[in-house]
């Protein structure tokens, strides 16, 4: 799993500043770490509902799709192997 410790720690700021300037400053480091694991290999449904989770704190659907969707992605994982002794790479 990745670490996503970075982005949480930028949306913690953008929620605590009331100045825009300041908010806009962070959604541009947001965007430049949002770059920065797509190109790394996360997955970009995962990155777009883990930022809308972070982004609304106090949204109830927005953190049920994202475990939803984790959930999903790991059984499908699981479900696809298709490996005969069990020894999957």
């Amino acid at each position: 799993m990745t670490d996503f410790s970075k982005l949480q720690n930028l949306y913690w700021f953008i929620r605590y500043h009331r100045k825009k300037n300041i908010k806009r400053r962070y959604y541009r480091y947001v965007a430049a770490e949002k770059k920065r694991l797509l190109e790394a290999g996360v997955d970009p449904e995962e990155l777009r509902l883990l930022c809308r989770t972070l982004a609304k704190q106090h949204c109830e659907h927005a953190e049920r799709s994202l475990k939803t969707y984790r959930l999903k992605v790991t059984q499908d994982r699981i479900s696809s192997c298709n490996c005969d002794g069990g020894n999957c790479l």
